[in-house]
């Protein structure tokens, strides 16, 4: 019973799980913990999965065969395919994962490159100091944006703006979208994307959910949002993000990001704690009330006392 209810429960973390927690609300107040909580979820979802596949042969076994019969070449079929299945998993995962991340560093090599070619020369003086290991281009352009490209070892990260950003932005708010984007850079932001596609591209098609992908890049966007409010308030934040909405679609996660920040949305320590709490309880709870019951009356069956 095992193998299904690991099953069951990869599926529903795969599936409906991510559906209802990318509808909640409450996320944005505490986006550092939801993206804690986004993270125990697909781990736990990975983690049942391989224990649904390592725990499905030895429970065909016990269906199948009597007390006395599971031994010889039973048992070690049965290891064998418990093996090669969640083997499976594992590589498929570990390979997605390793061609996204050299697909992922090229393309950011030549983006920089292609930046350093374009950028403009322009002074930082309003911007203010960037932290060591990041430089600021500017590109031509008339729409307002602003984004950053991770560096690599040895080559420095980059802040990237157009110049209609330089012209419509104060220097409060402009400095407000460099924090923002300096947050991006400092805590890594790109790695935890990359794991989330890295799932996405590694589940097969009739679980994988785009939920996930988009709420924690939205999650990411809000943290760094409070980046820039913590260092240069919420006026300066929220006007920058004005001036890029005007740019973006009506349903433009921008606007989301704006109208949070004129809400004066800040997560309390209990609703964080709370959330810290249940990512936790989604990886320990399944292991002590499911993996470990089933291992203490398999282990046996292969000779491990």
């Amino acid at each position: 019973m095992a193998s299904v209810w690991l099953a069951g429960l990869a599926l529903l973390l795969a599936g409906p799980v991510p559906a209802l927690l990318a509808r909640a609300r409450w996320t944005r107040s505490v986006p550092r913990a939801a993206i804690v909580l986004w993270q125990a979820v697909a781990s736990a979802a990975v983690l049942a999965a391989v224990g649904s596949a390592l725990a499905a042969p030895e429970a065909l076994l016990r269906v199948f065969t009597h007390p006395e019969e599971r031994t010889g070449v039973p048992l070690a079929i049965a290891v064998g395919a418990a093996a090669v299945l969640a083997g499976l998993i594992v590589v498929r995962l570990v390979g997605v994962l390793v061609l996204l991340a050299v697909r992922t560093r090229v393309r950011r090599s030549r983006h920089r490159d292609m930046v350093d070619l374009l950028a403009r020369a322009e002074q930082g003086d309003s911007v203010g100091t960037l932290r060591s290991g990041t430089v600021l281009r500017v590109l031509d352009g008339a729409v307002p944006f602003a984004y950053c490209v991770p560096g690599r070892v040895g080559r420095e990260g980059r802040v990237v703006v157009t110049g209609a950003t330089l012209d419509r932005l104060c220097p409060a708010e402009l400095r407000a979208v460099i924090a923002h984007e300096q947050a991006h850079l400092d805590a890594r932001h790109d790695l935890v994307r990359e794991g989330f596609t890295a799932l996405h591209q590694a589940f097969p098609v009739v679980v994988r959910s785009r939920e996930a992908l988009e709420a924690v890049a939205l999650l990411l966007e809000m943290l760094a949002d409070d980046a820039g409010r913590r260092r240069h308030g919420d006026d300066a934040m929220a006007g920058a993000l004005d001036a890029f909405a005007c740019a973006a679609a009506p349903d433009d996660e921008t606007h989301v990001r704006r109208d949070r920040i004129r809400a004066h949305v800040h997560g309390g320590r209990a609703l964080a704690a709370g959330t810290y709490l249940a990512a936790v309880a989604l990886v320990v709870v399944p292991t002590i009330t499911i993996v470990i019951p089933w291992l203490t009356d398999a282990l046996p069956t292969v000779g491990v006392r």
